[in-house]
């Protein structure tokens, strides 16, 4: 930082200046800066607006923390670092510093003075963005010269952890090298460096390696109640446990709080969260104040699950998900719903040349049922298109679409939708299995006991107890090791048409009617009833040029225009030739015949009208009296 030496300056420049306040942050499992200074951005200032108010904070340009996971797990040899100080490797123009002022004094003895911060500070909105960009902009300048290391700094880093890897022990130390050196370019160091194969950090010095002997997972900077850490050693995944307070006052503010804590990106403890928030679904529902005392049940379950969180230390998930020289590899995914919650959770199972078989959880996805009730099989189409965007998610993040893949669900109504033409079924169905269809073309929908579905603990919750001795949610059903056991359901048998929600198809037939008749319809109707006087006069209006002068009511005068319309349209279709006689001779000529029936029929060039006086109107209609 920078001290100011004199406040005109600044102002003669025409700089808007803001003064940040600033507090120590401690962080106890930090194994370098335990104490850490935070700025706050988001203090009002003198204008009522804060400075993060007014600055753009940049797009995300980094992969999720859940993608960065899966891909670490898709190396047999890892590699983590961290940068140290990124923030502070980065300078600010100099015609933003006067924003990053501060009052400081390095000693009680001395007067304070005003700073300007000349690096990326923590705490202001866009420094994340900043940071990155810069290691994206990084990666691209010396992409010619590390070909390796730029792709693994441009797609490998979360902020500023570097979590990576290498198929071969030969490969890793030239690409930690490569990292290194361009990082160097930048004037960022790397430290903390572990690995689960010790041997590639040999030829490090010793303050570049990790002192700690695992790596925690946050998706973002604050104290997490459960979280999820690497132990390089055994080379497993943990659940971490914060020290939890049996003795709290349990309010429905401090419940949630502590189930915002529960950090798991992966979903590898899911039917423990599951069961937590599908318990206390009906708290977040109910009309209480949230520094109000929960209900007693409510604080019960909320206790026994509290209680059992620290026996989930005891849960252990290998991070490899393949064997080593892996020569062929499969993904399952398996699916299912309750009716408070549906999930879908993904294995991968690999096989080596020596015909061993490994499965392993890779992840998993769950949602809470919407408040507006669905019927179960419904909420099973769900599940099962989670398991269709998780499958494309995971397989995208590993550079594996292409490898082939099993659904799996436990319900024959799910299975004969997704088997089916979209347009088979109604609007809801259709469209979620159009969507499920096009996410797994090529890949095999089967049916699997609902006994053996590792998705059903997603479904409905597992207390951490129970979790903890389940095998079959780390590893799948038991059959999955051996092809030969796999479910055979080439038959499936049909469910209830009722059940189904076939699209109901209406056939529309027209037929032309004569205009002669439709006429004479329409005018029987009209002498019956007003609805079809007030639609001949809206006819009538429409072909009016003053249409739009008109009200919204209608008039007797236009009742009876529309009518003399209608009948002047019937007459020049049935009595043309009357209508021309009386236009040039002023009179009909009709002669009436009668044969051995007495039956009148009219002759050739003859009216029908017989006898009668007709005359023409002004309005050039036939007046039959």
């Amino acid at each position: 930082m920078k001290v100011v030496r004199t406040e005109n300056e600044v102002l003669k420049a025409g700089k808007t200046v803001c003064y940040l306040p600033h507090h120590p942050v401690f962080k106890e499992s930090s194994s370098t800066t335990k104490v850490r200074v935070v700025f706050d951005g988001s203090a009002k200032t003198s204008t009522n607006r804060s400075l993060n108010e007014v600055l753009l904070t940049g797009p995300v340009i980094q992969d999720e923390l859940f993608d960065l996971m899966l891909r670490f797990r898709k190396h047999a040899v890892a590699l983590v670092a961290d940068v140290k100080k990124m923030y502070r490797q980065i300078r600010i123009h100099p015609e933003d510093t006067s924003l990053q002022r501060i009052l400081w004094r390095f000693d009680p003895s001395e007067p304070v003075k005003s700073y300007e911060l000349q690096t990326v500070t923590y705490g202001l909105a866009p420094s994340s963005f900043l940071a990155t960009r810069v290691l994206k902009q990084l990666a691209i300048d010396c992409e010619a010269m590390y070909q390796i290391g730029a792709r693994a700094v441009s797609e490998d880093f979360y902020m500023d952890d570097f979590l990576s890897g290498a198929d071969t022990i030969e490969h890793a130390p030239k690409l930690r090298d490569e990292v290194q050196l361009l990082m160097a370019e930048g004037g960022f160091q790397l430290r903390k460096w572990s690995s689960n194969r010790r041997e590639v950090l040999n030829d490090l010095p010793s303050e570049a390696l990790g002192e700690t002997a695992t790596l925690h997972f946050e998706s973002e900077q604050r104290v997490k109640t459960l979280g999820v850490a690497w132990d390089p050693e055994p080379d497993e995944f943990c659940i971490d446990v914060q020290k939890v307070d049996d003795n709290a006052q349990w309010t429905k503010r401090k419940i949630f709080s502590a189930i915002a804590k529960l950090c798991d990106p992966l979903g590898l403890v899911s039917p423990v969260i599951a069961w937590v928030k599908i318990r206390l679904q009906h708290l977040w529902l109910s009309s209480i104040d949230w520094d109000e005392p929960a209900p007693h049940d409510i604080v019960a379950r909320w206790s026994e699950f509290y209680a059992q969180l620290p026996l989930l230390q005891g849960f252990k998930i290998s991070r490899f998900i393949f064997l080593p020289g892996t020569s062929t590899s499969q993904f399952h995914v398996f699916c299912d719903a309750s009716e408070v919650r549906y999930g879908a959770c993904i294995y991968a199972r690999s096989a080596s040349k020596e015909a061993q078989v490994k499965v392993e959880l890779i992840a998993s996805k769950s949602r809470v049922a919407p408040l507006k009730r669905l019927s179960l099989p419904r909420l099973k189409l769900c599940a099962a298109l989670l398991g269709a965007k998780i499958y494309s998610k995971v397989s995208a993040a590993l550079r594996m679409e292409g490898n082939p893949c099993w659904f799996w669900s436990d319900s024959m109504v799910t299975l004969h939708w997704i088997r089916a033409p979209p347009n088979t079924w109604q609007t809801f169905i259709g469209n979620r299995t159009a969507e499920i269809q096009q996410l797994t073309h090529g890949h095999s929908w089967n049916h699997v006991k609902g006994s053996e579905n590792p998705a059903d603990h997603i479904s409905r919750g597992m207390l951490p107890d129970e979790f903890t001795h389940s095998i079959n949610w780390r590893c799948g059903p038991p059959w999955l090791i051996n092809d030969d056991q796999w479910p055979r359901n080439d038959m499936l048998i049909a469910p209830l048409e009722d059940v189904l929600e076939r699209r109901k198809v209406v056939a529309v037939v027209q037929k032309k009617i004569p205009a002669g008749p439709v006429i004479r319809v329409i005018l029987l109707i009209l002498a019956t009833g007003s609805r079809y006087r007030i639609y001949a006069t809206f006819c009538k209006r429409l072909s009016s040029k003053n249409s739009r002068q008109h009200t919204s009511f209608l008039s007797t005068k236009e009742l009876e225009r529309a009518k003399e319309a209608l009948a002047k349209g019937v007459q020049c279709k049935e009595f043309a030739q009357e209508l021309k006689d009386l236009k040039q001779k002023n009179r009909i000529t009709a002669v009436i015949t009668k044969t051995a029936t007495s039956v009148s029929r009219r002759k050739k060039n003859n009216s029908s009208l017989g006898k009668n006086s007709t005359f023409l109107t002004k309005a050039t209609r036939l007046n039959i009296p």
